[in-house]
Protein backbone atom coordinates (compact mmCIF):
# COMPACT_ATOMS: atom_id res chain seq x y z
CA UNK A 1 0.00 0.00 0.00
CA UNK A 2 1.80 3.23 -1.02
CA UNK A 3 2.05 5.95 1.70
CA UNK A 4 3.64 9.14 1.82
CA UNK A 5 3.83 9.26 5.56
CA UNK A 6 7.37 10.83 6.63
CA UNK A 7 7.81 7.30 8.96
CA UNK A 8 8.02 3.98 7.62
CA UNK A 9 7.16 2.44 11.33
CA UNK A 10 5.24 4.24 13.87
CA UNK A 11 5.88 3.09 17.56
CA UNK A 12 3.31 4.32 20.36
CA UNK A 13 5.23 3.37 23.34
CA UNK A 14 3.16 3.66 26.91
CA UNK A 15 5.29 2.37 29.56
CA UNK A 16 4.70 1.64 33.40
CA UNK A 17 6.64 0.41 36.05
CA UNK A 18 7.66 -3.27 35.16
CA UNK A 19 6.78 -3.10 31.35
CA UNK A 20 6.13 -1.21 28.33
CA UNK A 21 3.46 -1.65 25.91
CA UNK A 22 4.05 -1.17 22.00
CA UNK A 23 1.73 -0.92 19.23
CA UNK A 24 3.72 -0.77 15.79
CA UNK A 25 2.28 0.13 13.06
CA UNK A 26 4.05 -0.49 8.95
CA UNK A 27 2.74 2.81 7.38
CA UNK A 28 4.15 0.69 4.09
CA UNK A 29 1.83 -2.69 4.54
CA UNK A 30 -0.47 -0.86 6.62
CA UNK A 31 0.56 -4.15 8.94
CA UNK A 32 -0.13 -3.88 13.08
CA UNK A 33 1.93 -5.49 15.44
CA UNK A 34 1.36 -5.30 19.36
CA UNK A 35 4.58 -6.22 21.59
CA UNK A 36 5.36 -5.72 25.59
CA UNK A 37 8.78 -6.00 26.88
CA UNK A 38 9.71 -5.54 30.26
CA UNK A 39 11.31 -1.91 31.34
CA UNK A 40 14.82 -2.27 31.94
CA UNK A 41 17.54 -1.06 29.92
CA UNK A 42 19.10 -4.21 28.93
CA UNK A 43 15.20 -5.83 27.77
CA UNK A 44 14.65 -2.63 25.80
CA UNK A 45 17.84 -2.86 24.24
CA UNK A 46 17.45 -5.82 23.35
CA UNK A 47 13.84 -5.06 21.91
CA UNK A 48 15.69 -2.28 19.89
CA UNK A 49 18.28 -4.15 18.46
CA UNK A 50 15.83 -6.83 17.29
CA UNK A 51 13.97 -4.25 15.87
CA UNK A 52 16.27 -2.68 13.92
CA UNK A 53 17.78 -6.03 12.36
CA UNK A 54 13.76 -6.68 11.62
CA UNK A 55 13.60 -3.27 9.49
CA UNK A 56 18.07 -2.25 9.04
CA UNK A 57 16.38 1.12 6.81
CA UNK A 58 13.48 1.82 8.27
CA UNK A 59 12.75 5.14 8.99
CA UNK A 60 10.93 4.61 12.70
CA UNK A 61 9.36 7.18 14.78
CA UNK A 62 8.29 6.87 18.82
CA UNK A 63 5.07 8.90 20.16
CA UNK A 64 5.39 8.44 23.45
CA UNK A 65 3.43 10.04 26.48
CA UNK A 66 5.61 12.93 28.99
CA UNK A 67 6.55 12.95 31.30
CA UNK A 68 9.43 10.33 30.30
CA UNK A 69 12.53 12.19 31.04
CA UNK A 70 14.31 9.01 31.58
CA UNK A 71 13.21 7.00 29.02
CA UNK A 72 13.78 10.39 26.24
CA UNK A 73 17.31 10.04 27.47
CA UNK A 74 17.74 6.56 27.02
CA UNK A 75 16.25 6.60 23.17
CA UNK A 76 18.04 9.21 22.48
CA UNK A 77 21.52 7.45 21.76
CA UNK A 78 19.66 5.87 19.00
CA UNK A 79 20.23 7.89 16.75
CA UNK A 80 17.70 6.05 13.72
CA UNK A 81 14.73 6.67 15.53
CA UNK A 82 12.63 10.18 15.91
CA UNK A 83 10.86 10.75 19.27
CA UNK A 84 7.67 12.27 19.69
CA UNK A 85 6.69 13.09 23.32
CA UNK A 86 3.21 14.05 23.99
CA UNK A 87 1.32 15.59 26.20
CA UNK A 88 -0.79 13.99 28.41
CA UNK A 89 -3.85 16.31 28.21
CA UNK A 90 -3.17 15.70 24.76
CA UNK A 91 -3.33 12.08 24.67
CA UNK A 92 -6.29 12.21 27.38
CA UNK A 93 -8.15 14.24 25.07
CA UNK A 94 -7.50 12.06 21.60
CA UNK A 95 -8.79 8.30 23.87
CA UNK A 96 -11.94 10.25 24.66
CA UNK A 97 -13.06 10.99 21.30
CA UNK A 98 -13.24 7.27 21.35
CA UNK A 99 -13.75 5.67 25.03
CA UNK A 100 -16.59 8.33 26.43
CA UNK A 101 -16.42 6.04 29.50
CA UNK A 102 -12.80 7.36 30.02
CA UNK A 103 -11.62 3.90 30.90
CA UNK A 104 -7.85 3.82 30.48
CA UNK A 105 -5.55 0.71 29.22
CA UNK A 106 -2.18 0.65 29.06
CA UNK A 107 -2.07 -1.33 25.51
CA UNK A 108 -4.73 0.75 23.93
CA UNK A 109 -2.95 3.79 25.28
CA UNK A 110 -0.12 2.55 22.99
CA UNK A 111 -2.18 2.19 20.11
CA UNK A 112 -3.95 5.74 20.28
CA UNK A 113 -0.23 7.04 20.91
CA UNK A 114 0.94 5.17 17.40
CA UNK A 115 -2.50 6.06 15.71
CA UNK A 116 -1.98 10.01 16.70
CA UNK A 117 1.28 10.03 15.38
CA UNK A 118 0.18 8.45 12.03
CA UNK A 119 -2.73 10.76 11.46
CA UNK A 120 -1.38 13.83 12.58
CA UNK A 121 2.38 13.82 12.02
CA UNK A 122 2.60 17.10 10.32
CA UNK A 123 0.98 18.81 13.55
CA UNK A 124 2.92 17.09 16.60
CA UNK A 125 6.89 18.32 16.91
CA UNK A 126 9.48 16.06 16.96
CA UNK A 127 11.71 15.80 20.00
CA UNK A 128 15.32 18.16 19.87
CA UNK A 129 17.65 17.80 22.36
CA UNK A 130 19.14 20.84 24.08
CA UNK A 131 23.12 21.14 24.12
CA UNK A 132 25.04 19.64 26.73
CA UNK A 133 25.27 22.62 29.10
CA UNK A 134 21.53 23.22 28.95
CA UNK A 135 20.91 20.02 29.47
CA UNK A 136 23.32 19.89 32.29
CA UNK A 137 22.08 23.14 33.92
CA UNK A 138 18.07 21.53 33.78
CA UNK A 139 18.88 18.57 35.74
CA UNK A 140 20.90 19.96 38.07
CA UNK A 141 17.78 22.97 38.80
CA UNK A 142 15.55 20.18 38.71
CA UNK A 143 17.52 18.56 41.55
CA UNK A 144 18.08 21.37 43.73
CA UNK A 145 14.48 22.14 43.60
CA UNK A 146 13.62 18.82 44.63
CA UNK A 147 16.18 19.47 47.62
CA UNK A 148 14.71 22.86 48.22
CA UNK A 149 11.62 21.08 48.75
CA UNK A 150 13.13 18.35 51.20
CA UNK A 151 14.54 21.12 53.30
CA UNK A 152 10.77 23.01 53.23
CA UNK A 153 9.76 19.71 54.51
CA UNK A 154 12.00 19.21 57.38
CA UNK A 155 11.51 22.97 58.13
CA UNK A 156 7.78 22.30 58.51
CA UNK A 157 8.69 19.25 60.74
CA UNK A 158 10.64 20.94 62.93
CA UNK A 159 8.41 23.86 63.31
CA UNK A 160 5.42 21.84 63.96
CA UNK A 161 7.81 19.75 67.18
CA UNK A 162 9.08 23.25 68.64
CA UNK A 163 5.19 24.36 69.03
CA UNK A 164 4.61 20.95 70.77
CA UNK A 165 7.07 21.83 73.49
CA UNK A 166 9.35 25.17 73.17
CA UNK A 167 7.13 27.39 71.33
CA UNK A 168 9.12 30.18 72.09
CA UNK A 169 11.66 29.00 69.73
CA UNK A 170 9.90 30.15 66.97
CA UNK A 171 10.23 33.61 67.91
CA UNK A 172 13.53 33.69 69.00
CA UNK A 173 15.29 31.80 65.99
CA UNK A 174 13.87 34.33 63.78
CA UNK A 175 11.79 33.49 60.67
CA UNK A 176 13.30 30.82 58.91
CA UNK A 177 14.41 27.97 60.74
CA UNK A 178 16.57 26.06 57.99
CA UNK A 179 18.74 28.98 58.42
CA UNK A 180 22.53 29.09 60.86
CA UNK A 181 21.27 30.89 63.27
CA UNK A 182 17.99 28.88 63.77
CA UNK A 183 20.06 25.33 63.56
CA UNK A 184 22.97 26.88 66.33
CA UNK A 185 20.28 28.14 68.75
CA UNK A 186 18.81 25.10 68.65
CA UNK A 187 21.76 22.58 68.61
CA UNK A 188 22.97 24.89 71.69
CA UNK A 189 19.66 25.32 73.41
CA UNK A 190 17.14 22.67 72.58
CA UNK A 191 14.90 23.53 75.48
CA UNK A 192 13.43 26.26 77.59
CA UNK A 193 14.92 24.86 80.22
CA UNK A 194 18.55 25.07 79.10
CA UNK A 195 18.09 28.81 77.32
CA UNK A 196 17.06 30.13 80.77
CA UNK A 197 20.43 28.94 82.16
CA UNK A 198 22.51 30.70 80.01
CA UNK A 199 24.13 34.50 80.53
CA UNK A 200 22.92 36.92 79.21
CA UNK A 201 26.27 38.00 77.72
CA UNK A 202 26.76 34.91 75.85
CA UNK A 203 23.26 35.26 74.38
CA UNK A 204 24.36 39.03 73.01
CA UNK A 205 27.49 37.45 71.71
CA UNK A 206 25.88 34.08 70.12
CA UNK A 207 23.12 36.49 68.37
CA UNK A 208 26.25 38.79 67.13
CA UNK A 209 28.01 36.01 65.79
CA UNK A 210 25.26 34.73 64.15
CA UNK A 211 24.73 38.34 62.72
CA UNK A 212 21.81 39.38 64.33
CA UNK A 213 23.38 42.56 65.33
CA UNK A 214 20.27 44.97 65.96
CA UNK A 215 20.72 45.68 69.60
CA UNK A 216 16.27 46.44 69.58
CA UNK A 217 16.12 42.90 68.65
CA UNK A 218 18.20 41.13 70.89
CA UNK A 219 17.03 43.16 74.15
CA UNK A 220 13.57 42.36 72.62
CA UNK A 221 14.79 38.54 72.62
CA UNK A 222 16.53 38.98 76.14
CA UNK A 223 13.10 39.78 77.40
CA UNK A 224 11.13 37.18 75.96
CA UNK A 225 13.53 34.80 77.15
CA UNK A 226 13.23 36.23 80.93
CA UNK A 227 9.53 36.01 81.16
CA UNK A 228 9.13 32.72 79.13
CA UNK A 229 7.24 30.01 80.81
CA UNK A 230 7.70 26.53 79.63
CA UNK A 231 5.08 24.24 78.60
CA UNK A 232 5.96 21.35 80.54
CA UNK A 233 8.93 20.57 82.94
CA UNK A 234 8.40 16.57 82.50
CA UNK A 235 12.47 15.41 81.59
CA UNK A 236 11.32 12.65 79.46
CA UNK A 237 9.09 14.54 77.18
CA UNK A 238 11.94 16.94 77.00
CA UNK A 239 14.62 14.28 76.23
CA UNK A 240 12.33 12.69 73.35
CA UNK A 241 12.10 15.92 71.58
CA UNK A 242 15.34 17.34 72.24
CA UNK A 243 16.42 13.90 70.65
CA UNK A 244 14.31 14.86 67.53
CA UNK A 245 15.04 18.42 66.87
CA UNK A 246 18.44 18.22 66.94
CA UNK A 247 18.10 15.30 64.43
CA UNK A 248 16.47 17.66 62.24
CA UNK A 249 18.88 20.59 62.47
CA UNK A 250 21.57 18.04 61.59
CA UNK A 251 19.78 17.03 58.74
CA UNK A 252 19.27 20.75 57.79
CA UNK A 253 22.95 21.21 58.56
CA UNK A 254 24.03 18.34 55.46
CA UNK A 255 21.37 19.22 53.17
CA UNK A 256 22.26 22.89 53.25
CA UNK A 257 25.89 21.57 51.95
CA UNK A 258 24.23 19.85 49.61
CA UNK A 259 22.57 22.99 48.18
CA UNK A 260 25.71 24.92 48.48
CA UNK A 261 27.46 22.09 46.28
CA UNK A 262 24.37 22.78 43.48
CA UNK A 263 24.60 26.15 43.45
CA UNK A 264 28.44 26.39 42.81
CA UNK A 265 27.77 23.27 39.91
CA UNK A 266 24.82 25.49 38.58
CA UNK A 267 27.10 28.70 38.42
CA UNK A 268 30.05 26.86 36.66
CA UNK A 269 28.21 25.23 34.17
CA UNK A 270 26.17 28.53 33.47
CA UNK A 271 29.72 30.42 33.49
CA UNK A 272 29.85 28.41 30.43
CA UNK A 273 26.86 28.20 28.30
CA UNK A 274 26.86 30.24 25.40
CA UNK A 275 23.66 32.03 25.92
CA UNK A 276 25.09 33.17 29.55
CA UNK A 277 25.49 37.02 28.70
CA UNK A 278 22.17 36.92 27.65
CA UNK A 279 20.13 35.55 30.35
CA UNK A 280 22.29 36.03 33.41
CA UNK A 281 19.68 35.03 35.69
CA UNK A 282 17.47 33.31 33.43
CA UNK A 283 17.26 29.94 31.91
CA UNK A 284 13.89 29.70 29.98
CA UNK A 285 10.56 31.13 30.33
CA UNK A 286 6.89 29.93 30.26
CA UNK A 287 3.26 30.43 30.26
CA UNK A 288 3.32 33.88 31.30
CA UNK A 289 0.96 34.95 28.42
CA UNK A 290 -3.00 34.56 29.40
CA UNK A 291 -5.34 32.28 27.78
CA UNK A 292 -8.91 33.58 25.26
CA UNK A 293 -11.59 31.62 26.05
CA UNK A 294 -14.56 32.27 23.56
CA UNK A 295 -17.81 30.82 21.97
CA UNK A 296 -20.60 32.87 20.46
CA UNK A 297 -20.41 36.17 21.88
CA UNK A 298 -18.47 34.85 25.06
CA UNK A 299 -15.31 36.01 25.42
CA UNK A 300 -12.80 35.13 29.07
CA UNK A 301 -9.32 35.68 29.20
CA UNK A 302 -7.25 34.39 32.51
CA UNK A 303 -4.02 32.80 33.51
CA UNK A 304 -2.24 30.29 32.10
CA UNK A 305 -3.01 27.19 34.43
CA UNK A 306 -1.70 23.99 32.42
CA UNK A 307 2.30 25.24 32.08
CA UNK A 308 5.70 24.38 33.97
CA UNK A 309 5.11 26.28 37.28
CA UNK A 310 8.93 26.37 38.38
CA UNK A 311 9.53 28.80 35.14
CA UNK A 312 6.50 30.31 35.37
CA UNK A 313 7.06 31.75 38.61
CA UNK A 314 10.89 32.25 37.79
CA UNK A 315 9.66 34.87 35.46
CA UNK A 316 7.05 36.34 37.46
CA UNK A 317 9.47 36.56 40.33
CA UNK A 318 12.36 38.11 37.67
CA UNK A 319 9.88 40.80 36.40
CA UNK A 320 8.52 42.29 39.54
CA UNK A 321 12.41 42.72 40.75
CA UNK A 322 13.05 44.45 37.28
CA UNK A 323 10.08 47.02 39.04
CA UNK A 324 13.29 48.56 41.27
CA UNK A 325 16.08 48.59 37.81
CA UNK A 326 14.16 49.68 35.23
CA UNK A 327 12.30 52.77 34.34
CA UNK A 328 10.19 51.29 31.96
CA UNK A 329 9.30 48.42 33.81
CA UNK A 330 8.45 50.87 36.84
CA UNK A 331 6.04 52.57 34.59
CA UNK A 332 4.40 50.03 32.74
CA UNK A 333 3.53 48.62 36.25
CA UNK A 334 2.16 51.83 37.56
CA UNK A 335 -0.66 52.59 34.96
CA UNK A 336 -2.03 48.70 35.16
CA UNK A 337 -2.43 48.65 38.96
CA UNK A 338 -4.73 52.43 37.96
CA UNK A 339 -6.67 50.57 35.64
CA UNK A 340 -7.79 47.77 38.13
CA UNK A 341 -5.35 45.19 37.33
CA UNK A 342 -4.26 43.30 40.57
CA UNK A 343 -0.82 43.00 41.31
CA UNK A 344 -0.09 39.86 39.89
CA UNK A 345 -2.07 40.23 37.21
CA UNK A 346 0.28 43.58 36.32
CA UNK A 347 3.52 41.35 37.43
CA UNK A 348 2.46 39.06 34.90
CA UNK A 349 1.76 41.49 31.85
CA UNK A 350 5.23 42.88 32.59
CA UNK A 351 6.64 39.93 32.98
CA UNK A 352 4.70 38.93 29.24
CA UNK A 353 6.49 42.33 27.75
CA UNK A 354 10.05 40.81 29.26
CA UNK A 355 9.61 37.62 27.56
CA UNK A 356 9.46 38.92 23.92
CA UNK A 357 12.42 41.29 24.88
CA UNK A 358 14.32 38.34 25.91
CA UNK A 359 13.61 36.20 23.18
CA UNK A 360 14.35 38.67 20.46
CA UNK A 361 18.03 39.33 22.14
CA UNK A 362 18.23 35.72 22.34
CA UNK A 363 17.49 35.29 18.68
CA UNK A 364 19.66 38.11 17.39
CA UNK A 365 22.77 37.11 20.09
CA UNK A 366 22.34 40.85 21.56
CA UNK A 367 22.84 42.07 25.30
CA UNK A 368 19.80 44.08 26.40
CA UNK A 369 20.11 46.94 27.48
CA UNK A 370 18.27 49.56 28.84
CA UNK A 371 18.84 52.85 26.97
CA UNK A 372 18.26 51.06 23.83
CA UNK A 373 15.00 49.91 24.68
CA UNK A 374 13.87 53.31 26.15
CA UNK A 375 15.38 54.80 22.81
CA UNK A 376 12.69 52.43 21.04
CA UNK A 377 10.46 53.21 23.21
CA UNK A 378 10.59 57.12 22.16
CA UNK A 379 10.84 56.46 18.68
CA UNK A 380 7.40 54.60 18.89
CA UNK A 381 6.05 57.94 20.88
CA UNK A 382 5.28 54.87 23.37
CA UNK A 383 2.70 56.57 26.55
CA UNK A 384 5.43 55.47 28.52
CA UNK A 385 7.78 57.92 27.88
CA UNK A 386 5.99 60.57 29.68
CA UNK A 387 6.59 58.71 32.85
CA UNK A 388 9.88 57.57 32.91
CA UNK A 389 11.05 61.00 34.69
CA UNK A 390 8.70 60.13 37.13
CA UNK A 391 10.33 56.75 38.13
CA UNK A 392 12.32 56.89 41.58
CA UNK A 393 14.81 53.54 40.90
CA UNK A 394 15.25 51.57 43.97
CA UNK A 395 12.10 52.73 45.16
CA UNK A 396 8.94 49.81 44.85
CA UNK A 397 5.51 51.31 43.79
CA UNK A 398 4.17 48.30 45.69
CA UNK A 399 5.00 49.11 48.85
CA UNK A 400 3.94 53.29 47.61
CA UNK A 401 0.69 51.87 46.68
CA UNK A 402 0.45 50.04 50.07
CA UNK A 403 1.18 52.82 52.29
CA UNK A 404 -1.29 54.92 50.76
CA UNK A 405 -3.80 52.10 50.64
Amino acid sequence: MPTTHPYDLVIGLDRSDRKADLHLIDTRTGTVQKQTVATSPEALHDWLVQLRRDHPQARVAICLEQPAANLIVFLQTYSWITLYPINPISLQKFREAFVTSRAKDDGKDAQYLAELLLSHPDKLKPWQPDDSHTRQLQQLVLHRRAVVDQRTGLTNRLKALLKQYFPQALDLCGEDLWRPLARAFLLKWPTLQSLKKARKESLKQFYYLQGSRSQTLIEQRLERIDKAVPLSDELALLQSYTLRVQLLCKELQLLLKTLQQFDQQIAKVFQQHTDRPIFENLQSFSGVAPVTKQSGGTCSIHRRYLCPKFLKQSFHEYAKESILHSRWAAAYYGPQRNKGCGHHTAVRALAYKWQRIIWKCWQTRTIYKEAIYEAALKKNKSPLIGLLDQIELGKSPVKSRAKKS
